[in-house]
């Protein structure tokens, strides 16, 4: 029996109607695809978490090859471009580490540091930190400690063209990030012992650590020592290390330096008390052969970064009770750049500004003494 027109009709628009709802469906699913694909290439929290079909408009030309291909390239952009997350290596072999970093797809840059009590081989730090989203191929630093470091440090600088190819300054930045509070003897043959290492000043209004900002100001001096030519070995390059005040000292012994620079921040119970001191050895037989050329050395450090920052002079301290200085056999100074305890001086000690002013002061002082 022939359909009417009307009934004709109400089929077309039921087909209509579920051609429309396999047009939504397919673009759904095409669009799910896409956020399946952008997941796996780990790019998924740029993209929404829901598709709403409802929100596209439905043409049979979002059909075709190109349409389809223009919406995932939207959902999901090339793989190169995604971020990865950094793993957490510290604490690993360097060759695990290492490994680990390469399967995730990132290179590795190896910064060696003296071994002191750690671990040969261990990563103590890495640069970015864990949890860091980088692009793929990115370098990743890490620290590791290495029993050659002394040497190694001592063949890059002079393989870039020493113009003084025999001085050699030590850098000692002072303290580190943890306390090591095992004794030792505070000079060779002494019965009488001191701590490793100790924790160091923290800022009265920053909180910033001695060890950072020794750390800070030691990588500037080396870098102005370095622009004039001079091989410069670090007592460490992070934080994250257990070196001794006796292994210090004995890793400028190790390279011959021809001075020891110990860089440190002071402290005290009177916040008043601001200004700048330079500490020397003496008054024992163990530094007895250096005593005279560590305090010509202070003394220049002390005058020079006095005159580039402006701060209150303190003078020289000769000190004999400082197992870094009486394990050392290379003439030594240690600097105070200034009070953490002091709520004037902290703030300066936190500028970068003022941060560079202690650097060439002090840099300025160590070239006069080696009369580069």
């Amino acid at each position: 029996m022939p359909r009417s027109r009307v009934a004709r009709r109400g089929n077309k628009r039921e087909r209509t109607k579920k051609n429309v709802t396999w047009l939504s469906v397919s673009i759904a699913g095409v669009a799910v695809l896409a956020l399946g694909v952008a997941f796996v290439l780990g790019v998924s929290a740029s993209m929404p978490a829901v598709v709403d079909s409802g929100d596209v408009e439905l043409s049979a030309e979002m059909l075709d090859t190109s349409s389809q291909q223009e919406l995932t390239a939207q959902v999901a952009p090339d793989a190169a471009t995604a971020l990865i997350e950094v793993p957490d290596v510290c604490g690993m072999q360097l060759e695990e580490a290492e490994t680990l970093l390469a399967v995730a797809g990132f290179s590795v840059i190896r910064v060696p540091t003296p071994v002191g009590e750690s671990q040969p081989g261990v990563v103590l730090t890495q640069d970015p930190v864990q949890g860091s989203r980088i692009s793929a191929g990115s370098d990743v630093s890490l620290v590791y400690a290495d029993a050659d470091a002394v040497a190694d440090q001592t063949s890059t600088a002079t393989s870039t063209g020493s113009a003084h190819g025999e001085l050699v300054v030590c850098i000692d930045p002072g303290h580190q990030l943890k306390a090591n509070l095992d004794t030792e003897p505070v000079g060779p043959g002494s019965s009488d012992l001191k701590p490793k290492v100790t924790g160091g000043a923290t800022g009265a209004v920053t909180k910033q650590t001695e060890h950072a900002l020794a750390l800070i100001i030691s990588n500037k001096v080396k870098e102005r020592l370095e622009a004039q030519g001079v091989t410069v070995v670090m007592t460490r390059v992070t934080d994250a290390v257990d070196i001794s005040n006796r292994q210090r000292a004995e890793v400028a012994n190790k390279v011959n330096a021809q001075l020891f620079v110990r860089i440190h921040a002071d402290g005290s119970v009177n916040a008043d008390i601001q200004g700048i001191s330079t500490l020397y050895p003496a008054n024992n037989s163990w530094v007895s052969p250096i005593e005279a050329r560590s305090m010509r050395a202070a003394r220049l450090i002390q005058d020079a970064t006095v005159k580039a920052t402006g701060a209150t002079d303190r003078g020289l301290t000769p000190r004999g009770d400082i197992a870094g200085f009486n394990w050392s056999t290379v003439p030594s100074a240690l600097i105070e750049t200034g009070f953490l305890s002091s709520p004037v001086e902290d703030k300066l000690l936190a500028s970068r500004e003022y941060q560079d002013k202690l650097a060439d002061g002090i840099a300025a002082g160590i070239l006069a003494y080696l009369d580069v």
